[in-house]
C-alpha cells in the first residue's frame, strides 16, 4: 500500500512559489473510527478488541486530565501532544490574565529520528592570537523524518477531473489548505 499524492499548482499570487507545481497528499473521504482502530490493533497483538476499544475510549479523558495539569503527553513511536492557545493582549501586566485566552487547540509534533544526510564545509570567523581568521570545519547535516512515515511509500494519482493537476483550494478529501498561502511546500 502507499499514500496517494496528487499534483498541485500554487495559485497564490503573493507566494514566491506562485505557478510552481508540488505534490500533496490525497485523503480518503472517510475517517478511521475508534472501533476500526481497535479492530486493527487486535490483529497486531494479543489484546482483545474490547480491551483496545476501552483504552482508546479513555484516551481522550486521560489527555484532558493531563492537559488540565499543564502537562505535555508523549506517546512513544507517535509523538508529543500539548495545549496551544491564542490570546488577546493587555497594555498592563495587571490586565494580563487567563481571561485573555481566545482560542485553544492541541498541538502535535510527530516523533522524529535524526538521519545523517552528509557533511558540508562551513567557514567561520575566529580570533586566534588576537588575529581574525577564517576557519573551515566539517559540519554534519541531518534530516528529521517522522518515525511513523519513515517507510511509507508515495504514489502519484490523478484527481477527480482526470487532469492530474489541482489548482488552489483544498486537496481531495478535505485535507485543509496545505501549500495555499505558504511560501514553500510542506513536506
Amino acid at each position: 500500500m502507499s499514500q496517494k499524492v496528487q499534483k498541485y499548482c500554487n495559485t497564490n499570487e503573493l507566494s514566491k512559489t506562485f505557478g510552481k507545481y508540488f505534490v500533496r497528499p490525497v485523503y480518503d473521504e472517510k475517517f478511521i473510527t475508534t472501533d476500526e482502530l481497535a479492530d486493527f490493533i487486535q490483529t497486531q497483538c494479543t489484546v482483545k478488541r474490547s480491551d483496545c476499544k476501552a483504552v482508546l475510549d479513555e484516551l481522550g479523558a486521560a489527555f484532558k486530565h493531563y492537559f488540565e495539569l499543564g502537562q505535555k503527553i508523549k506517546l512513544d513511536s507517535i509523538g508529543i501532544f500539548k495545549v496551544g492557545l491564542s490570546s488577546a493582549c493587555s497594555d498592563t501586566i495587571e490586565g494580563c490574565t487567563a481571561a485573555l485566552v481566545k482560542k485553544t487547540r492541541i498541538n502535535f509534533a510527530p516523533e522524529t529520528t535524526a538521519v545523517l544526510k552528509g557533511t558540508v564545509e562551513v567557514q567561520r570567523p575566529m580570533k586566534i592570537n588576537g588575529e581574525a581568521v577564517l576557519v573551515t570545519t566539517q559540519q554534519q547535516v541531518f534530516s528529521h523524518p517522522a518515525t511513523m512515515l519513515r517507510d511509507v511509500r508515495f504514489e502519484l494519482t490523478n484527481d477527480v477531473n482526470g487532469s492530474g493537476i489541482e489548482s488552489g483550494g483544498s486537496s481531495s478529501g478535505g485535507g485543509g489548505s496545505d501549500n495555499s498561502g505558504d511560501d514553500e511546500p510542506r513536506p
